[in-house]
Parts: C-alpha cells; sequence; structure tokens
C-alpha cells in the first residue's frame, strides 16, 4: 500500500508545479495527479477483495510449481488407457483377421487422442 506521506509529498509538489507550469499545462499536471491517485485506490481495493476472497475460501492460493513425479490423475489415466486398450484389442481378436485388426487399431488412436487431449489441457 501507498504511504499517505508521500501522497501528500507528491499533492504539495503538484500544488508548487501549478504555479509554476501556468493555465494551459496545469489540467494534465492535475489528471496525471488524479491518475496516480487512482491508480493507489485500485491497488488498495484491490488487496482488500483479495484477502476477503481468500478469507473466505473463494480464492485459491498460488499453485507452486509442480514437483517433479507425474500427478495422481495422469498414472490413474495412463494405467485406464492401458487397462482398455488391452481389453479392446483381446475383444477384436475374436472378430477376424483383417475386421479385428481395424477395431484394435481404433481403440488405440482413440485411446491415444483422449490422453494427449487431457496432456494439453493440463
Amino acid at each position: 500500500m501507498a504511504d499517505p506521506q508521500i501522497q501528500r509529498d507528491e499533492l504539495q509538489a503538484t500544488l508548487r508545479a501549478r504555479t509554476e507550469v501556468g493555465s494551459e499545462l496545469e489540467p494534465h499536471l492535475i489528471d496525471s495527479f488524479l491518475d496516480r491517485i487512482e491508480r493507489s485506490i485500485d491497488t488498495r481495493a484491490d488487496a482488500r477483495i483479495e484477502a476477503r476472497l481468500r478469507a473466505h475460501g473463494a480464492l485459491r492460493p498460488p499453485q507452486h510449481e509442480r514437483g517433479n513425479g507425474p500427478a495422481a490423475s495422469t498414472v490413474v489415466l495412463a494405467l485406464g488407457s492401458f487397462g482398455c486398450g488391452i481389453g479392446a484389442t483381446g475383444a477384436a481378436s475374436a472378430l477376424g483377421d483383417v475386421t479385428g485388426f481395424l477395431v484394435a487399431v481404433t481403440a488405440w488412436l482413440s485411446i491415444a487422442a483422449i490422453n494427449v487431449a487431457y496432456a494439453l489441457r493440463r
């Protein structure tokens, strides 16, 4: 948060400069000072809102960097994918040569697409 003393000093400096710059630059000087005050108020308001949201659990704390290992959901998806792929391949082998092969390839491509979409979403 901005120090109120700094804002007083800025105001005094702006008032001194106002007498020196003349009437044609005075509006720009005042607008510049008011913009700085507005940004300071916005920063304070944002900090208060964020603190309240955190207090009520509506705002998650910043996430830390990921660890070195894969997340549990990634491991479950990978193992489930292998299980489904092996099951689909086994079922497809009962269909015959070409048809079974095409069903197995389609199943594995679908599983791969799901895994790629999941990885890109993260």
